[in-house]
């Protein structure tokens, strides 16, 4: 025996999404095993094979009976990453194609629909709702969808509405018409998906010994975004269940250092838009606190053919509840009258991170949401306040013209969207 003194927090970590389900991706990202700079330690403690109780009965007291060797399928494993601004040379603008950031992976898995394209350049603004982009760029965006417009030299949020060849329609409505060449970035943008069936390989491999390695296959769980405090570190959390597991084993895993493919991490300060007009980008909201909460409930699919008897993983969640939001701000009487009348509201909130052409975004939003609770009185300090409790509807910002396949159709039914880049 030959013990070491190993550091927990010195470890390699890799995430793939899986091609089939229980098997170790080897292609192209994302279905290959990349490189994942978590924020904590991820430690495989929970990583280990059920044991099953005999319960035969006995004469006496203390003859117990060795316990069998269960299935791997209860395997714990917890993913934590900072969010971060994208790098310029990630951003999706005209020459540019989608890089391989590792918060794509979480997200994919969380919500499970993904747009990624090029962006374009303004060949024509109409008006601060509409213009055209490049000759045959129409394609390069989908309805629904995120992006970002270069107005008098700052990047602007705004939902794409509606798509005609090269024209599109977007809301809200810009600070002013775009000039000719601007810039029109597509974000990373991601949706609910209805069918859900996404799942991941993670590697983890402590630097101290090369025996020292793990492979958990079949990984599926649910995503937690860290809201915390306003000017502290925002985080997003996979709390994962593994199917099955390889280790402790040198599996030549690499252990190497690299460099982070996304940008600095940023204190959370965002604009907060809670309207009963639709998308908006008018007045914000002050507000203390929020939380967002997807909805995901995995289920195992069984196979007593397959390994550990799991064949796939299904996302089953949804009605009668959908994605949760919670804001807590300062009392407002407008709000208990809101509840009474099933007033529809949306919420967007929106993290920039710096300025100029280049600024990056975190941007969460929830179309149609109504309070699901009288709000709640509640007290920051010696002040009055009221906790908002939401339920986020299906999205009604945009019907469906036909023909739309079912990835487009997500994107305009959607009760969350996130989009960063």
């Amino acid at each position: 025996m030959s013990q070491i003194n190993a550091l927990v927090r010195e470890q390699s970590v890799r995430v793939g999404e899986e091609s089939s389900f229980g098997v170790t991706p080897a292609g192209s990202f994302p279905n290959a095993m990349t490189r994942f700079i978590a924020s904590e330690p991820v430690l495989v403690d929970g990583v280990v094979r059920e044991m099953l109780d005999v319960n035969d009965i006995r004469v006496r007291r203390l003859d117990a009976v060795t316990p069998v060797q269960g299935l791997e399928l209860a395997s714990k494993v917890t993913l934590t990453q900072l969010l971060k601004a994208t790098k310029t040379s990630a951003q999706l603008t005209s020459s540019v194609s989608a890089a391989s950031l590792t918060p794509r992976l979480l997200l994919r898995h969380a919500l499970g629909a993904e747009f990624a394209q090029h962006g374009s350049t303004v060949a024509a603004g109409v008006s601060a709702t509409s213009f055209d982009v490049a000759a045959g760029h129409g394609s390069r965006f989908r309805v629904g969808t995120i992006v970002a417009v270069e107005v008098s030299g700052q990047m602007e949020w705004a939902r794409v509405m509606s798509i005609a060849t090269d024209t599109l329609t977007v809301e809200p409505a810009l600070s002013g018409t775009p000039s000719t060449s601007a810039i029109v970035r597509n974000l990373y943008n991601y949706a609910m998906s209805e069918s859900h069936t996404n799942s991941l390989t993670v590697q983890v491999a402590y630097v101290a010994d090369s025996a020292a390695q793990y492979t958990l296959n079949g990984v599926h769980g649910n995503l937690k975004f860290g809201f915390g405090e306003f000017g502290k570190l925002v985080a997003m959390t996979l709390d994962g269940t593994a199917v099955s597991f390889t280790g402790p084993t040198a599996q030549s895993i690499p252990v190497t250092t690299v460099t982070d493919e996304m940008g600095a991490a940023f204190p959370l300060a965002p604009q907060v838009y809670l309207s009963s007009s639709g998308i908006t980008r008018g007045t914000t909201v002050a507000c203390e606190k929020f939380s967002i909460e997807p909805v995901t409930q995995w289920e195992m699919v069984r196979d007593p053919a397959a390994t550990n008897t799991v064949t796939a993983v299904v996302d089953t969640a949804g009605r009668p509840r959908g994605v949760k939001a919670m804001v807590t701000l300062r009392f407002d009487g407008d709000y208990p009258t809101g509840y009474d009348a099933d007033t529809t509201y949306s919420l967007v909130i929106v993290q920039r991170i710096g300025t100029g052409t280049t600024a990056s975004f975190w941007i969460w939003t929830l179309t149609d949401v109504q309070l699901v609770a009288q709000p709640k009185l509640t007290k920051v300090g010696e002040r009055l306040y009221m906790d908002l409790e939401f339920n986020a509807l299906q999205s009604a910002v945009n019907a469906p013209a036909g023909g739309e396949s079912a990835a487009e159709l997500d994107f305009l039914y959607s009760n969350l969207l996130v989009a960063f880049g």
